[in-house]
């Protein structure tokens, strides 16, 4: 069942969530951090939260920045911005009733994640993560007028970030590398074909044991096909309950 909670960051910022409990308050919780440009409100994180509340997980789902009143917008946070957030969130809830926590991230989300505390963590999981630099970068521009940066993918969509993230973005691949070999949580890989398959190839042959890792034949980035996200969704409770 939903609940409102209201989490403060450290500076004063309000963090937008979903906390979804089942009927006898399951003590283990899935935390799940989004990609870039992405919201709690995604086909993948709401069909997600369902998934595994009929598992009897408890899930947590929120935005790391979006609209609203006392809200992080995109174009005023960084990548520490988003990792001082996390490690608030999961403190919060090591003081609540919560016995376990599993982190799952999609996408820009896994660095987020990857420079957090994890000292309290069970397992991860990483679907369709990111490593950076030429990935990141190749559909961002600067705006002369503006003097500022931003992220226009085909004229989809045009958002605008400052120069601390556009730094975050330039960080090359291997610094990532090295960063993921001091986990020593178990951790599963999840990857599209038709996307990140090599960046994840990498991250799986740098973490340590225990590991999984698995390709989603066909699959796009955002695991739109029905079956992509069934196939997705499974892969990730074999390795949480196991």
């Amino acid at each position: 069942m939903p609940k409102k909670i209201i989490i403060k960051t450290t500076d004063d910022k309000n963090i937008s969530w979903i906390l979804n409990t089942t009927l006898n308050k399951s003590k283990w919780l899935i935390i799940f951090v989004h990609g870039l440009t992405w919201n709690q409100n995604e086909h993948i994180f709401v069909n997600w939260s369902k998934y595994f509340n009929s598992k009897w997980y408890s899930t947590y789902r929120f935005n790391l920045y979006g609209k609203g009143k006392n809200i992080r917008k995109l174009e005023e946070t960084s990548l520490k911005d988003h990792i001082i957030d996390i490690n608030k969130v999961v403190s919060y809830f090591q003081k609540k009733w919560i016995e376990k926590i599993f982190l799952v991230w999609h996408s820009f989300g896994w660095l987020s994640i990857l420079y957090s505390d994890l000292s309290i963590i069970s397992k991860v999981v990483l679907w369709d993560s990111s490593i950076g630099w030429d990935e990141l970068l190749w559909d961002v521009f600067y705006d002369k007028i503006k003097k500022n940066y931003y992220i226009n993918w085909w004229d989809w969509y045009k958002y605008f970030i400052n120069k601390n993230m556009y730094n975050d973005f330039c960080v090359e691949p291997k610094y990532h590398i090295k960063k993921i070999k001091e986990i020593k949580l178990p951790i599963k890989i999840i990857c599209a074909e038709k996307w990140l398959k090599k960046p994840a190839e990498r991250y799986y042959k740098a973490a340590n044991s225990p590991k999984d890792f698995c390709i989603i034949a066909w699959a796009t980035h955002c695991f739109d096909e029905k079956w992509a996200e069934k196939k997705l969704f499974n892969e990730t409770y074999n390795w949480i309950k196991d």
